[in-house]
């Protein structure tokens, strides 16, 4: 598998964790973008001519497709939180284009080495996990595999497509899983890989909100599950839908073949209650299981079975559908039927579950709907038998590109969080995991598990014939052997009790030695573990330190680049300063001397007309100024006298007194001049 995929699940589910999803889950890809914004920004990239650029990028960065009316979505988010009325970062055009103005963000970096070293300590302690049980695997990635189960299934429900794939046998990977949850390091890993995994079918599939009224038919194992019959997971699970089911306003629903299926199924327990012990060690599942659990006894199971009906009705508010002889006339004659006699041990259970199918259709108003938001009836199961699930998965369900009737709780429960907003107020990111996670184990686990009627059959051979011979803590370990498909052929234990006690009991004893050794084996490995993980735990933190470090030197440097270019701008600022004030001063003296010409011709031809009287009156002061005074008389002399006299000092000296006293006419006269660019001050670049 794509390791940067699986760095990108664990960011997805890091996101999640430690965000506040205001606009829902949309959120938790939004850094995904912006540090795709980033990258583009210091590969020198700023702008582009569609999105759809954006798109490849984060594509090439995480390994994840998102659409691009979603992606369109998020950038428009990112621009209105980055941009100011003073600065734009990121602008997105109505055509598409888009421009990116020094955009940082480096949030992943050290994470995402922290992740990469997290994930491949998975995957070496898988391949010590299988060598630990003598079993070498072409691809140990296989473990990455297994935690994205849950999405392929998702998938079959949120595409058109609804492929079915060949079924793969994942009995190892949930044993490792389940091995692993008693080491949080490893598990909340584990973790996040598969709630990542999850989280990006919201951006990868259509996620649209339910809006229709919808009802929920309960099946067997989905009741015994809600009863407290089945593990605490199980339980968790069903309880939990039903919550969200009500909360939503859903119908829940059953049909009375149903009920008297689950009361036979309990009064058949409660016969056999003291004649079990291998079942309920070898299936956590069983219902023997639970009675171990719980401490229930057989009358217990019967009380259960007696007070099922308002049980159903009183606790849970489940809705009884009394005659289903309709339903089950026309199921009858199906080729649903004949297909589920196939995968289901008896025929009447084939005929419920075909009886159950053909009530959904007619809730469908016998129509059939390609997406998943658009179907208001479901058959809800909650089964890991390998039996039904084959049946549940298989092409006859899928393989029409409609919707099927039948899902599980746990998938219906994944859907329901990732596309209805209401739904993440009463179901949080841990939940999902706690439903999900020991639902994919078991069910991996119980591909494994022989036929009931096998078991039964080696547990009723066990009382005969070597139950005073096997301690229970043998016994146990033979049922773990089996469960951990140990002995592949438990029948072949059956034949040998028939044909020798003895070398029945002998072979039941070797295979207890031979788990014991292998539970030994695995204490010392454990504790090897630890160590090892002790020492990585340093190993990350160090290798964080160093990045870190880096990360600071990087920013040291980065301030000192600032510094040293703020440096370099303020000399040069300087320089053209100078030349600039220079420029100035030049200006100003042309303007002003245009003053000083005026001012000059003004006088010059005053000293001319003075020294012309004085000629006239034959250099006598006194005859001049009666000369003059006899021109005053004359309106004409009189009227020009006053005019030049008005021009010389209201125009001439005023606009002279301006140029070097006006400070706000100096101003505006230089703020008027055309400065050339190379003298213009430079700004600092943002």
């Amino acid at each position: 598998m794509d390791k940067t995929r699986l760095v990108t699940y664990s960011l997805l589910a890091h996101i999640n964790n430690t965000g506040t999803l205001t606009k829902g889950l949309i959120d938790i890809f939004v850094p995904l973008a912006k540090s795709a914004l980033a990258e583009m920004n210091s590969s020198e990239i700023y702008s582009g001519k569609n999105i759809s650029e954006i798109k490849k990028v984060i594509n090439g960065i995480y390994s994840i497709d998102i659409p691009i009316p979603v992606l369109k979505n998020i950038l428009h988010q990112i621009a209105n939180e980055v941009n100011t009325d003073n600065e734009e970062k990121f602008i997105i055009y109505k055509d598409g284009a888009f421009s990116i103005k020094n955009y940082v963000f480096n949030e992943f970096e050290s994470l995402i080495e922290e992740k990469k070293i997290l994930i491949e300590n998975v995957e070496r302690l898988f391949q010590e996990f299988c060598s630990l049980n003598n079993i070498n695997k072409s691809e140990y990635s296989s473990i990455f595999n297994f935690l994205e189960i849950n999405k392929t299934t998702i998938s079959k429900y949120l595409t058109e497509k609804h492929a079915t794939g060949k079924k793969e046998d994942y009995t190892l990977e949930a044993q490792f899983v389940s091995f692993f949850r008693q080491i949080p390091q490893i598990y909340n890993t584990i973790k996040e890989l598969y709630l990542g995994s999850i989280l990006s079918s919201y951006i990868e599939y259509s996620t649209k909100p339910i809006e229709l009224q919808v009802e929920l038919l309960l099946d067997t194992n989905f009741v015994i599950s809600l009863i407290d019959l089945n593990t605490p997971e199980s339980t968790d699970t069903c309880r939990k839908l039903i919550e969200i089911a009500r909360h939503n306003g859903y119908r829940i629903s059953i049909l009375n073949d149903t009920i008297d299926e689950i009361q036979r199924l309990l009064l058949r327990r409660a016969e056999h209650f003291n004649e079990s012990f291998l079942t309920k060690k070898v299936n956590p599942e069983d219902i023997y299981n639970a009675c171990d659990r719980r401490g229930l006894t057989k009358t217990d199971l019967e009380t259960i079975s007696d007070n099922l009906p308002n049980l159903l009705n009183q606790e849970f508010g489940i809705v009884t559908i009394p005659i289903t002889t309709k339903y089950s006339n026309i199921a009858k004659f199906s080729k649903e039927y004949k297909n589920l006699q196939k995968f289901r041990n008896n025929t009447v259970a084939a005929l419920h579950d075909a009886t159950a199918i053909y009530y959904v259709r007619e809730k469908r108003g016998n129509k059939r709907f390609k997406a998943f938001e658009k179907v208001n009836c479901w058959f809800v199961n909650n089964a890991f038998n390998n039996e039904y699930d084959d049946f549940s998965q298989c092409e006859e369900v899928f393989g029409n590109g409609f919707q099927p009737e039948i899902i599980k709780a746990d998938v219906l429960l994944n859907i329901l969080w990732l596309s209805n907003p209401n739904v993440g107020k009463d179901l949080n990111s841990e939940e999902i995991i706690n439903v999900g996670l020991p639902a994919l184990i078991s069910s991996a686990l119980n591909e494994s598990l022989p036929k009931n009627a096998i078991i039964r059959e080696l547990d009723d051979n066990i009382q005969k014939y070597a139950k005073d011979k096997l301690s229970d803590e043998q016994i146990v370990r033979v049922a773990t052997r089996i469960a951990n498909k140990q002995i592949s052929k438990v029948e072949n234990l059956n034949k040998l009790a028939d044909e020798s006690k003895e070398k029945f009991v002998k072979r039941l004893q070797v295979e207890a030695e031979k788990q014991k050794k292998i539970e030994e084996k695995r204490i010392a490995q454990f504790e090897k573990i630890v160590v090892d993980l002790r020492k990585e735990s340093g190993k990350i933190k160090k290798e964080k330190a160093n990045i870190e470090a880096k990360e600071t030197e990087n920013e040291r440097l980065k301030n000192e680049l600032v510094i040293s270019k703020i440096k370099e701008l303020e000399k040069e600022n300087q320089i053209r300063e100078i030349k600039r004030s220079d420029l100035i001063n030049k200006e100003l003296s042309k303007w002003r001397k245009k003053s000083w010409i005026e001012l000059s011709i003004s006088l010059v031809i005053a000293v001319i007309g003075l020294f012309i009287l004085l000629i006239k009156s034959n250099w006598s002061l006194s005859l001049a100024t009666e000369l003059f005074i006899s021109f005053k008389s004359n309106i004409l002399i009189s009227f020009l006298l006053f005019f030049a006299a008005t021009i010389f000092s209201a125009i001439i000296i005023r606009t002279l007194f301006n140029k070097y006293r006006n400070m706000s006419n100096i101003k505006a006269f230089i703020d008027l001049l055309n400065i050339p660019d190379d003298l213009k001050e430079l700004k600092p670049s943002r």
